[in-house]
């Protein structure tokens, strides 16, 4: 689940970026002091952008697309190398309005109109140069890519604003540095502030799944549990003569404590040591398994520190409590002991 979750998130972050600054509509000098200051970072690849939301129309067919006026001297990482004049779309877009590369579309902007025709929104004619899929469904469906100066003359205004950042990027040291400059005249929004819904929905999909992770050990110790008594009732007699032959209740209680708490410890790390073999065998050799109407065909697989210690620390847990509750059995009165004895007499 991990696995699905992280590629899920690197392939939204591959597209959207890592981090958005959000200007109300920067200028020409705003620009020049925001790249100064992302070449500070080398590790920062960054791309400015004009994003507005329009109509996209070919013949009887309308949809609704978030267009991104791209800078082609600053192109984001994932359109390079993607050569186009006008317009990329997505497939998904060009299915729905039934277009393939080398036709013109219609792009409307409903907010804006020309001073002659007010009633009249502003529209562009441009060519569809190519087709693009970035195997994120939101971006697929309702996201294309635009010159940055049709999107300008389309709705009548110049600058970028919308900033994306790509990469390891210094979040503090950022904000310091772009806040001394702008103040309040931006916004700095993580990948995680701009889609909380979908961190809120991943993180409640991990709960849930730890959830039943913990319900299904629980299962396996009950059935511990109960093995645990008929063995502690069969040794019961060797414990007994232990007790006879000088050991204390609490020396015994103390070795069975131990025992219990060196088996659940060993079998624990056996399974661990299992499961990451298996994973590591899995990513390695495992290859396409899955059916093509996925877009991961091949079972992502995802280690991190906080999953090996969850899949240590919940099964030892449970194992520990309801081990030692099946040695609550033994830990009887002395006089049950003595009946053990004259039993065997």
């Amino acid at each position: 689940m991990g696995g699905l979750q992280s590629k899920l998130i690197e392939r939204s972050k591959k597209i959207l970026g890592d981090v958005t600054l959000s200007f109300v509509l920067a200028n020409e000098e705003q620009e020049k002091k925001i790249v100064k200051i992302l070449k500070k970072f080398p590790e920062i690849k960054f791309s400015p952008e004009r994003e507005v939301e329009l109509l996209l129309k070919n013949g009887n067919f309308v949809t609704p697309v978030i267009a991104h006026g791209i800078d082609f001297l600053r192109p984001p990482p994932y359109l390079k190398g993607q050569n186009f004049e006008d317009m990329l779309l997505p497939q998904d877009i060009a299915f729905k309005l039934n277009l393939s590369v080398g036709m013109k579309v219609k792009l409307i902007a409903p907010g804006t109109v020309d001073t002659v025709f007010e009633d009249v929104p502003r529209m562009a004619t441009l060519f569809v140069d190519g087709m693009i899929t970035t195997d994120v469904p939101e971006v697929d469906m309702y996201h294309v890519w635009v010159r940055g100066s049709a999107i300008s003359n389309l709705v009548k205004k110049t600058g970028y604003n919308k900033w994306r950042l790509y990469g390891s990027i210094p979040l503090d040291q950022l904000k310091i540095e772009l806040g001394n400059q702008f103040k309040d005249e931006m916004s700095i929004r993580t990948w995680e502030e701009e889609n909380s819904t979908l961190v809120w929905a991943l993180r409640l999909e991990t709960v849930v799944m730890i959830f039943l992770f913990v319900a299904m050990t629980m299962l396996v110790a009950l059935c511990i549990t109960s093995g645990l008594m008929i063995f502690f009732d069969k040794i019961k007699k060797d414990l007994v003569s232990f007790w006879i032959l000088g050991s204390s209740k609490k020396k015994l209680t103390f070795s069975a404590v131990l025992f219990l708490n060196l088996m659940g410890l060993l079998t624990v790390s056996c399974g661990i040591i299992c499961a990451l073999v298996f994973l590591w065998g899995l990513d390695k050799y495992g290859g396409n398994i899955m059916p093509d109407v996925f877009i991961d065909r091949k079972i992502p697989i995802h280690i991190s520190i906080s999953g090996i210690l969850i899949s240590f620390g919940v099964p030892y847990f449970i194992s520990l409590v309801f081990s030692l509750f099946s040695l609550m059995q033994f830990q009887s009165e002395e006089e049950e002991l003595l009946d053990e004895i004259r039993s065997v007499s």
